[in-house]
């Protein structure tokens, strides 16, 4: 199975970075504006986009300013059953980002180029929202 990595400088502290991804707010801040999340470990988050890609997250992990996993239980037929982790590591008062997705089934070398475009795109998205306060999520059409 692959795995795509992205390791991320932010300028801000692991605590901007934990709020913008374990809020609705946040999500929606950085990854597309349409999210609802049931708070807590196992409550389940759910993302808007288009087409037939509407995942939605189950929150595994809530290590505060230090982790988050996610498994996505439904809403995308290439991500079930997948692992998404965001490792926060304070450095200097900033935080050092390291994002993992783990398949559980094999895709195409095309479909984990484009995964891993688009995750780079949000990525920088939600250092953007962390260092200025704006990101640029995902607007779906109405």
């Amino acid at each position: 199975m692959k795995t795509i990595i992205h390791a991320v400088h932010v300028h801000a502290a692991p605590a901007a970075v934990f709020r913008a991804l374990s809020t609705a707010d946040g999500l929606r801040g950085w990854w597309t504006t349409q999210a609802s999340l049931t708070p807590g470990v196992g409550g389940v988050i759910r993302f808007t986009f288009h087409g037939d890609f509407h995942p939605e997250m189950r929150q595994d992990v809530l290590e505060r300013n230090r982790r988050i996993q996610w498994r996505c239980v439904g809403g995308h037929p290439n991500w079930q059953d997948n692992v998404f982790t965001f490792a926060l590591e304070e450095r200097e008062g900033e935080t050092f980002l390291r994002f993992v997705q783990e398949y559980a089934q094999e895709l195409s070398d095309d479909v984990y180029g484009v995964y891993n475009f688009n995750w780079g795109y949000y990525l920088n998205s939600l250092k953007q929202l962390c260092e200025t306060g704006t990101g640029a999520p995902f607007v779906p059409p109405p």
